[in-house]
Order: C-alpha cells, then sequence, then structure tokens
C-alpha cells in the first residue's frame, strides 16, 4: 500500500465568504485532520504566516516547481496574475497515517484535477444560505472593492453550477456549528475526539 492510498483525503471548495476557512479551522481541532498548505505567489495578507496559511513563493519559484512536477494541481484562482497550488509532497505527508484525514482547500477546478488524478477525494462544497448573505458577508470583510465583489459572486454562481453537476456533497453554511457537524458526519470523524 502506497502513502496515499492509507489515510482519508477530503477536498472543501466553495465560493469566498462562505465560511469554509472558519470550517477548515475548527476541523483542524480534531486529532486525526492535518491541513495541506498551498503554494501561492500572491503577496502575504495581514496577519498571515509563511507555512501555515501558505507557502508564499515568487512566479520564477512557482514556475520551477510546476517544471519539477510538485504540483498535483495549480489554478489561477481568481484570474488576477496570482497562482496557486497544491504539492505531491503535501498530500503524501497528511496520507501517511492510516487513520490520517487530509484536508485541502482548493476551487471547483482544483477539486475537478484531484477527483482526475486518482486520488478518490471527498469533495465537499461550502454554500452561504443566499446571494444576499454572500454578498453581506463580503462587503463586512471591507477587503474588496464593489467590482471585485461583483466579480465574486457572479464566480459564486457558476462554481454552485459546478459543485451541482460534479456531484459533490453541498454543505449549507446558514450555522456555523451545523455546517462543521455536518461535515464531520460527511467525513466519519467523531466530533468529540478533539487534540
Amino acid at each position: 500500500m502506497s502513502a496515499i492510498d492509507k489515510g482519508k483525503l477530503v477536498v472543501i471548495s466553495g465560493p469566498s465568504g462562505s465560511g469554509k476557512t472558519t470550517i477548515i479551522e475548527r476541523l483542524r481541532a480534531h486529532e486525526r485532520v492535518s491541513v495541506s498548505v498551498s503554494v501561492t505567489t500572491r503577496p502575504p495578507r495581514e496577519g498571515e504566516r509563511d507555512g501555515r496559511d501558505y507557502h508564499f513563493v515568487d512566479r520564477a519559484r512557482f514556475e520551477q516547481m510546476l517544471a519539477e512536477d510538485a504540483f498535483v494541481e495549480t489554478n489561477d484562482v481568481f484570474t488576477n496574475g496570482h497562482l496557486y497550488g497544491s504539492t505531491w509532497a503535501e498530500v503524501h505527508r497528511g496520507l501517511a497515517h492510516p487513520d490520517g484525514v487530509l484536508i485541502m482547500e482548493v476551487d471547483v477546478v482544483g477539486a475537478a484535477s484531484l477527483r482526475a488524478a486518482d486520488l478518490d477525494p471527498l469533495s465537499i462544497f461550502i454554500a452561504p444560505p443566499s446571494d444576499d448573505e454572500l454578498e453581506r458577508r463580503l462587503r463586512a470583510r471591507g477587503t474588496e472593492t464593489d467590482a471585485q465583489i461583483e466579480e465574486r459572486l457572479a464566480r459564486a454562481a457558476a462554481e454552485m453550477q459546478e459543485a451541482r453537476a460534479a456531484g459533490v456533497h453541498i454543505v449549507l453554511n446558514d450555522d456555523i456549528d451545523e455546517a462543521v457537524d455536518r461535515v464531520h458526519q460527511l467525513i466519519g470523524l467523531d466530533s468529540a475526539a478533539r487534540s
């Protein structure tokens, strides 16, 4: 049995503002869960740490890793010139333990790439309760312009359609505790077994 045949791969996607990052942070507290750290060419945001939130690299290093086949999936997620990718090294590390659960946060395109890579992931899409609520959440963050918010809302609608077409599990996040419990159930984790 190879290293990637032992643990369980869980791919979580969803639009910006859906709450997927909050849900993943809650899942991280479980003793069996590890979270894959993606590589990105975008600069760190305030409070982000290299090696925990992302591995921050410049474009030349990213392209070198691409040439070395280091990535299981890559994407220009927001078509803004910043590249994102998940490495094979993270997959092998996260799935090395038979009871381990590796969480990968990727967009729907990345999720499709992981399914195509024969990794047999459990795919979960975190959906906001409504378009209005998603817009409210995005505006409350105060990190995007009106044009960027409109772009994210249009992208969210397209991602929801893609998730439905792919037959992934859709978890509605209108209550964070209930959404976390639902994801625990889908993964097969005991909600009480925390580290």
